[in-house]
């Protein structure tokens, strides 16, 4: 069996680790800290000789008298600095962590609700919602604050504002239909009564007409023009009803007038309102030649006279 002994280096470090293992003055690891003087919390939160000794004697955190000296137990000073928001560490460590965690200042109501936070105030007076006050700042308990909540359907947060949006932006209220129509809402609910096109849902214990609804209503008809709006002009001033609504529902979904025609030229799906027929038979139409029309890369548009002219020929020969 082979045997490879301890080189001399080897054999030193090993006698210096055993003598160090039997030492009585071999280094310890340091005592945890669980005082600090008074100086020395002033220090932490930025604070002059007098305003440290203030807040040692409002008795927000432990002190004890320690060899003569007073001195704030670490663990409730920072227990305190995590339950209040007036005084900050110069390190930059946030404070009120502990707080933030149960309870809502009106900042942050105002923004979780995307109000100001003077109507915060005001809704939070009017709810009896309980407060605390914490260096006489108010502050919410997190747990009334969603009882409030869940008891009203007018305010909202960021999720749920997400989780209606898609029926707010594809409806509108009575009051928005009166403005845009220039008519009192009176005779909005007198539409709404007579038509068989209008629909509505319900939402927030209100009806909103569809928009969908609401302009092939207005495509229907000729004894209401929308007059507040601000449409283009080759959507404002269009003569005919049904392009118009058509148009107007294109630029409400899309937010832009690439996908509408104008005065002098159709998009196929406008020319097929026009005719009352589905774009896929306009464009058999125009692959036969019956129809003329301009396309430049994808985008396909119909000359509208020469159109509107076919259509009425089409009509006397079909009468």
């Amino acid at each position: 069996m082979y045997y490879n002994p301890l080189t001399k280096e080897e054999e030193f470090h090993e006698l210096v680790k055993e003598i160090e293992s039997q030492s009585a003055y071999k280094r310890q690891p340091p005592l945890e800290k669980k005082y600090m003087s008074v100086p020395e919390m002033g220090r932490l939160l930025g604070l002059k000789k007098t305003d440290r000794y203030w807040l040692v004697h409002k008795n927000f955190f432990k002190t004890e008298v320690i060899l003569g000296k007073m001195r704030v137990e670490l663990e409730s000073f920072e227990k305190w600095y995590a339950n209040q928001v007036k005084y900050h560490k110069v390190t930059g460590e946030e404070p009120g962590l502990e707080l933030k965690k149960s309870s809502y200042s009106p900042r942050d109501i105002a923004e979780i609700l995307q109000i100001s936070e003077n109507l915060v105030y005001e809704k939070m007076k009017q709810a009896g919602v309980e407060f605390i006050l914490v260096d006489y700042w108010r502050r919410y308990p997190k747990k009334a604050f969603d009882k409030w909540y869940r008891s009203q359907n007018r305010y909202r947060n960021t999720e749920d504002r997400e989780k209606v949006r898609d029926i707010v932006e594809s409806s509108m209220a009575m009051p928005e239909m009166a403005r845009l129509l220039g008519v009192p809402r009176s005779t909005v609910y007198g539409l709404l009564n007579q038509s068989e096109i209008l629909k509505t849902i319900e939402f927030d214990g209100r009806r909103r007409v569809t928009k969908k609804s609401f302009y092939e209503w207005y495509g229907s008809q000729n004894d209401y023009h929308i007059v507040s709006d601000e449409m283009p002009e080759t959507v404002k001033d269009e003569d005919n009803r049904r392009i118009e609504a058509y148009r107007r529902a294109v630029l409400e979904r899309d937010g832009h007038s690439k996908n509408i025609g104008n005065d002098v030229y159709l998009t196929v799906n406008e020319a097929a309102v026009l005719a009352g027929v589905n774009p896929a038979t306009v464009h058999k139409w125009i692959k036969k030649e019956k129809v003329e029309a301009v396309q430049s890369s994808k985008t396909i548009r119909i000359p509208r006279q020469e159109f509107e002219g076919w259509l009425q020929g089409r009509e006397k020969v079909e009468v």
